[in-house]
């Protein structure tokens, strides 16, 4: 589906292994499962990892605060990159379809507050953008991208999604190795519109 539609536009991809457009395969709680993830990488089934993060108003974050709902946990590679653009603009149109689903998407790149709130200001981004300036959520998670653009030092996050469960658990996980590739968004959706069974 197009990046800019509402998720749940299309049909998502469900051949075992696939998802889609060329994308990696994501791996679910219901046991369907792509290619082998990095075992650094927490697994689907695992407690996700907490986090106290800064938002945009430089207020720090958590993921208790968010515990009774399906979290979309998007690590996006940098703000104000086009292709970041693209991917949190479309979870911002479809927020409110989210939300009737008790999900709550939480954006996390390794910006720092200002870059972020310029970012989500220009957007209209209404969910939190943290800012994991150190990068010690994004290594917890396992999706740290190092020498980004072949630059030493330049670390930035894999472009990921895990969607956490009301109880905590990973539920689903996307992760690409290529910062140019988008998550399949009505697969997301979908996933958390069945509350993470099978469809």
């Amino acid at each position: 589906m197009w990046p800019h539609a509402p998720l749940g536009g299309g049909r998502p991809a469900r051949l075992p292994g696939v998802g889609g457009a060329g994308r990696p395969a994501a791996r679910y709680l219901n046991g369907e499962a792509g290619r082998p993830s990095n075992m650094t990488q927490p697994e689907v089934g695992d407690r996700a990892p907490a986090f106290e993060l800064v938002d945009t108003d430089l207020k720090f974050r958590t993921l208790e605060e968010f515990k009774g709902k399906k979290v979309i946990l998007s690590f996006f590679v940098a703000a104000s990159s086009p292709v970041c653009e693209t991917e949190l603009c479309a979870f911002r149109d479809s927020q409110s379809a989210l939300n009737d689903l008790n999900a709550q998407v939480v954006a996390i790149s390794n910006d720092g507050p200002f870059a972020n709130k310029a970012f989500a200001e220009k957007n209209g981004l209404d969910f939190p953008v943290l800012g994991d300036y150190t990068s010690q959520t994004i290594r917890e998670y396992g999706v740290l991208m190092p020498d980004l653009l072949h630059v030493k030092g330049y670390n930035a996050a894999k472009r990921s999604i895990f969607v956490v469960m009301e109880d905590g658990t990973i539920g689903y996980k996307w992760v690409s190795d290529d910062p140019l590739k988008e998550p399949d968004y009505g697969e997301i959706k979908a996933f958390v519109s069945r509350g993470g069974g099978a469809q």
